[in-house]
């Protein structure tokens, strides 16, 4: 198992307006991560499919409790994707959290 496909950023979805002014989602940084990409698996895309969700990609990184289902993975080339899916887990004894991804449409402002 590698990290080695590149650095990923996690987000967290928040109000990123300051005290008093009208309320402005954005995305506050929570912290990065080595990466290495997996195959979604048959079975892993189809059920997410009829959960309506698109999973477009599977990654793999060093164990971080911190990351949460609906926060955003932001990957070097730009792309922000929702956390569909936190999978905290042991390979080979390994201590590692796998992030199920689908590309959203609408993109945020990163601060």
């Amino acid at each position: 198992m590698t990290f080695d496909d590149g650095i990923l950023t996690i987000y967290e979805v928040n109000n990123t307006a300051k005290p008093g002014n009208k309320p402005q989602i954005g995305l506050v940084k929570k912290s990065q991560h080595y990466f290495g990409f997996e195959t979604v698996g048959v079975n892993r895309y189809y059920t997410a499919l009829q959960a309506k969700q698109q999973i477009e990609a599977l990654v793999h990184i060093w164990q971080d409790r911190q990351i949460h289902p609906q926060d955003i993975c932001v990957l070097e080339d730009g792309e922000q994707y929702k956390i569909v899916m936190v999978q905290h887990t042991d390979i080979d004894g390994l201590r590692v959290t796998k992030l199920s991804l689908e590309r959203i449409v609408e993109e945020y402002d990163i601060r």
